[in-house]
């Protein structure tokens, strides 16, 4: 028997949108736009920004959940502010053009996790695989942990690194106009390395319970 096309959703808003001085709120929303443009066009997805402050964004290649998750947390971390992400992964019940009107099991599942969000927790992921669950939740609450320490200068370069093709810490010190030294100890500071194993191992244990 065929297996139903898994998607993921990412739905998501930005943390005490109300107080964010309006000449910084048009530039938070550009970083958040742009951010959102890169991710549908390198994993054919589709995404909308609704209500001012909340986004969704959905992904045809559900894989790329936790690299999305962690760049539009970078991105928002950057800019010295933050976003709250829900991940569901699951079916959809009539795939659209516009995400606005897609509806089904992993826009439910991201809905309500993102309703259900921990005070003080800004990511977590849920799918219809218990085992999953457990064993992304745990690794996601880590990550969370990790990104809501760093300095905006941390997350600068981590976002850089994450967008570069060319990985090299040379390539990130010139789009932060620092010295390689600096990007390197930025790098450091941000755990990279760990940062892109959960990454990795999302997009491993994602492939073997949904597309194994």
């Amino acid at each position: 028997m065929k297996k139903s096309k898994v998607y993921a959703v990412l739905t998501g808003d930005l943390v005490a949108s109300s107080q964010i001085p309006a000449n910084e709120y048009d530039a938070l929303l550009y970083a958040l736009d742009q951010t959102l443009r890169y991710l549908c066009r390198r994993d054919a997805g589709q995404y909308n920004v609704y209500r001012g402050d909340a986004f969704q964004l959905l992904l045809n290649k559900p894989q790329a959940w936790a690299h999305s998750a962690i760049l539009l947390r970078l991105a928002m971390r950057s800019q010295l502010q933050d976003c709250r992400l829900s991940v569901g992964i699951g079916t959809i019940s009539n795939p659209r053009p516009d995400v606005k009107s897609a509806t089904g099991e992993a826009f439910t599942l991201s809905g309500t996790g993102l309703d259900s969000l921990p005070q003080g927790q800004r990511m977590n992921v849920q799918s219809t695989e218990d085992d999953f669950n457990w064993h992304m939740g745990i690794t996601l609450r880590q990550t969370d942990a990790l990104i809501s320490q760093m300095t905006v200068r941390q997350a600068q370069a981590l976002q850089e690194y994450l967008l570069l093709e060319d990985k090299s810490h040379l390539a990130v010190a010139k789009h932060l106009h620092t010295s390689r030294v600096n990007a390197t100890k930025l790098l450091n500071q941000g755990h990279y390395d760990l940062l892109m194993q959960v990454i990795l191992y999302s997009e491993q244990l994602t492939d073997r319970y949904f597309h194994g």
